[in-house]
């Protein structure tokens, strides 16, 4: 696979916003410092960052919907991980971070070709905005170590059961922070 130039790669950080609990000491918690360190090599390598976050509305449905409402300060990315510079910040509707917003046509229309996704939940969230981004003809990089899955009693196995379905049926590179640091977002 060819490296990626910086104007054509787009670190997408999935549902790390305060209305899921992200806190010192809660499940999971030990993997912002590494999605930190991710973006902070974005910024370095002038790679695109992009948050995307559930919103829901009432409307929805949805079990703990009134969590991630509009104006709430649930759709809000965690404070370790807050947007700066020219961050983006998307809000998704269901489960792809592709589902019923404008990803896709902001990527395409900065140029994107390398989507490296990181994020909550590798057997969820992740993965099917993996396959949307492999769908959408995106190269595609699953940051391993900046993925977790949705919650602590999760089987046995979900894991890497999402990330073999990405390697396997997507095509996906499925790597390290360090890997991914080294090999696509060299600092410019």
């Amino acid at each position: 696979m060819a490296e990626a130039t910086h104007n054509k790669t787009a670190v997408v950080i999935l549902d790390i916003a305060k209305g899921y609990g992200w806190a010192p000491g809660a499940f999971g918690y030990d993997m912002v410092a590494r999605v930190r360190r991710l973006k902070d090599a974005a910024h370095a390598a002038g790679a695109q960052v992009v948050h995307v976050n559930s919103m829901r509305r009432p409307t929805d449905n949805l079990p703990n919907a009134s969590r991630m409402l509009p104006d709430t300060d649930g759709i809000d990315v965690i404070p370790e991980l807050q947007p700066v510079d020219r961050d983006i910040t998307i809000y998704k509707r269901f489960l792809s971070g592709f589902s019923h917003n404008d990803l896709d046509y902001t990527l395409r229309t900065m140029g994107c070709q390398l989507v490296i996704i990181a994020g909550a939940s590798t057997d969820n969230t992740v993965l099917w905005t993996a396959a949307d981004a492999h769908q959408n003809r995106y190269e595609v990089v699953v940051v391993e170590d900046c993925t977790m899955v949705h919650r602590q009693a999760e089987p046995p196995g979900a894991q890497e059961g999402a990330l073999r379905i990405m390697r396997g049926v997507l095509h996906a590179e499925v790597l390290k922070l360090d890997e991914v640091i080294a090999k696509y977002l060299k600092a410019a």
